[in-house]
């Protein structure tokens, strides 16, 4: 099933615990610096992707210290799976939607998983943001290629 719902994902250069991070989806564009305190959101959407090609539901809190964003992951049907982007002003308010989109796992999952392994190969400092564990990052990377494999 193909889809024309395509998302491109980039991660800059991270510099003090804070990384630069660019999501376009279709007409929506969402730029914004997200900190790796107090959780670091890289590893949480390692987790999100992990979780939704599993089959379960995900989301990652981006934090802007207060504000975030939320981006929750979902797979309603075998190869189809959605991402919801919501924001909220702080971490006790409900989060507000801003942007919904729907595809296959190349359009939706893949965009993700290449731009953390980009972000993995960018030289920095521990205290400029925490790297992934090599196991997980083939983790990673056997994901990439069974899930290009099915696209």
């Amino acid at each position: 099933m193909k889809f024309a719902n395509r998302i491109r994902v980039e991660f800059e250069q991270p510099s003090h615990g804070w990384l630069p991070t660019k999501v376009v989806m279709n007409d929506f564009e969402l730029e914004m610096a997200a900190s790796n305190v107090p959780v670091n959101p890289i590893y949480l959407l390692y987790t999100a992707i992990m979780d939704v090609v599993n089959g379960s539901e995900a989301t990652v809190w981006w934090h802007l210290e207060p504000a975030g964003y939320y981006f929750k992951f979902t797979r309603p049907e075998p190869q189809l799976y959605r991402l919801v982007i919501s924001f909220a002003t702080d971490h006790q308010q409900a989060p507000t939607f801003i942007y919904g989109i729907k595809g296959s796992a190349a359009d939706i999952i893949l965009p993700f998983c290449r731009a953390i392994k980009k972000l993995a190969s960018f030289k920095h400092d521990e205290h400029d943001w925490p790297k992934l564990e090599k196991k997980q990052l083939v983790r990673l990377t056997d994901l990439i290629s069974a899930l290009k494999n099915v696209a």
